[in-house]
């Protein structure tokens, strides 16, 4: 995953802000509408069988509710703040934005714990053989959807906020 975030670095901050919400939140957006359906049919499917199941479902309905809560509260709060503070720097402002980004730590930490279960609930999304497509299909996503929520919160964590703190 490191290579995904080279050449960030160079971008200016509110490019970086919107590529976050115009390319990740709109994929997150799609990929958890699709990742919703999936999930539980397959628990619908092969929950019998396949008990583990419902915490794949418990797991992933939890994660997405913290990612909606967070880019609700990115884009109507916090990346406006910095696009502002980007164009001139205050430090009640900036004390404004640290504070916000604060309280989403808990709420990553939180995500991150959950796809760590996620993956180990999962065998590190490995479908069992008697798996249908749709079950291949699911854990997939799930892997893939793991990867791009890790990467944006690494952009976020390691290029957007540390410019703040220059």
């Amino acid at each position: 995953m490191e290579n995904k975030i080279n050449g960030w670095e160079n971008q200016s901050t509110t490019k970086i802000i919107n590529s976050l919400t115009d390319n990740y939140h709109e994929y997150f957006r799609n990929i958890m509408k699709e990742l919703t359906t999936l999930t539980t049919t397959i628990l619908r499917v092969h929950g019998r069988t396949h008990r583990e199941l419902s915490k794949v479902h418990r797991f992933f309905s939890i994660i997405q509710i913290n990612l909606i809560q967070r880019m609700i509260k990115e884009k109507g709060n916090i990346f406006p703040l910095i696009k502002i503070y980007d164009k001139r720097p205050r430090q009640n402002l900036l004390e404004e934005i640290l504070k916000e980004k604060e309280l989403l730590e808990s709420e990553e930490d939180n995500i991150k714990e959950l796809f760590n279960k996620l993956s180990k609930v999962t065998n590190g999304y490995c479908p069992p053989e008697d798996g249908c497509a749709t079950y291949d299909r699911t854990y997939k996503n799930l892997k893939e959807f793991e990867s791009k929520v890790l990467e944006y919160l690494k952009i976020e964590n390691e290029i957007l906020y540390p410019r703040l703190e220059k």
